[in-house]
């Protein structure tokens, strides 16, 4: 899977997730209100079930902006 297949997956997650219209792909936490602790969580399943990956918790508290969840996504994919 490339760059741009995760990027078009995430982005349809995140919208899911968060349930928001609209979503930048260089966002953190911190800029997106609706990203708390259960969203986290649901977001961390949701992406474990559509990527078929498996997150260490280590990655889970690491993973705290959509560039870093992309990163994580690219290298377990290529990884596996």
């Amino acid at each position: 899977m490339n760059s741009n297949e995760v990027d078009i997956k995430l982005e349809k997650l995140l919208k899911e997730t968060f349930q928001i219209e609209k979503i930048n792909l260089d966002l953190s936490m911190d800029d997106i209100p609706e990203w708390d602790s259960f969203k986290h969580i649901e977001l961390i399943i949701s992406i474990e079930e559509e990527f078929k990956i498996q997150l260490e918790y280590t990655d889970t508290t690491e993973m705290t902006s959509i560039p870093i969840i992309k990163n994580k996504i690219l290298k377990l994919l290529n990884d596996g």
